[in-house]
């Protein structure tokens, strides 16, 4: 592969995901580590990217928000994981909180063919509500507002109001980036607010994020750091980010493989 094509290649993945890592581009380019941050330090001088540790991420800016369409095929195995993953918190006799999301979907699909039962949950995802539609035996709460028509997701003050008078044993909420300086973010303030809420009204809260998530910054803080209960995310994730999560007292899970899992 010729220079301009490892170039055109990263820019292409940063146009369907957050971010890229050192690692899995030296495994896709053949190169070493070293050859593949040269490569990414040269983008960066030409404002092409952003270099983060460990990776790169796209020089849009922290405004940017891809929609359910864009963000639904991207790290699927690794959604998957993080899915089955979260599925393994919940048990029978649950009041669940879905947020938005494509990873929060496939954990959705994992409820309504799973085994376990006398589940309430609740969602401001229409796409969510809709894949629970046909299992009749859960209880399903649509929570409404003002839609979010790229991400399919309600918000405002509407949600907010519902919101407040219900109390959830555990929620599962994705989101768009997370450092460990500055925490859980997303480009909406108004996400922001709804997010906060959804985690101070559940008895154990996780937050979802596959490896791509990691290393950059939204415009508005859901939370920082240390006030997240637990982080599932996937194999992929650097081992450094993991440590670091932890020594701020965050509990980690992480999905395996299928073949694995």
């Amino acid at each position: 592969m010729l220079a301009e094509d490892r170039r055109s290649y990263i820019l292409k993945l940063l146009e369907t995901r957050s971010s890229v890592t050192v690692t899995e581009l030296s495994t896709a380019f053949g190169l070493s580590e070293v050859s593949v941050r040269k490569l990414l330090s040269n983008m960066e001088q030409e404002g092409l990217i952003k270099r983060t540790w460990g990776g790169a991420v796209s020089a849009y800016g922290s405004l940017r928000e891809f929609s359910h369409k864009e963000k639904e095929p991207v790290c699927l195995p690794e959604k998957l994981s993080i899915a089955r993953a979260a599925y393994d918190c919940i048990a029978d006799g649950d009041a669940v909180f879905l947020g938005c999301g494509t990873t929060t979907v496939q954990l959705a699909r994992l409820i309504r063919s799973g085994k376990k039962r006398n589940l309430m949950v609740a969602t401001t995802g229409l796409n969510i509500a809709m894949e629970l539609a046909d299992a009749e035996d859960i209880s399903v709460i649509v929570i409404g507002g003002e839609l979010r028509h790229r991400i399919l997701s309600c918000t405002g003050t509407f949600a907010e109001n519902m919101l407040k008078t219900m109390f959830f044993d555990k929620g599962f909420i994705g989101g768009n980036h997370l450092t460990l300086e500055h925490g859980f973010t997303t480009p909406k303030v108004q996400e922001a607010k709804l997010k906060r809420m959804i985690m101070e009204n559940c008895k154990e809260h996780y937050i979802l994020l596959d490896h791509s998530k990691f290393g950059d910054d939204s415009l508005s803080l859901i939370a920082p750091t240390e006030q997240l209960g637990c982080v599932i995310t996937d194999w992929k994730v650097p081992e450094e980010i993991v440590a670091g999560l932890q020594e701020q007292g965050v509990r980690v899970i992480q999905g395996a493989p299928d073949s694995l899992g």
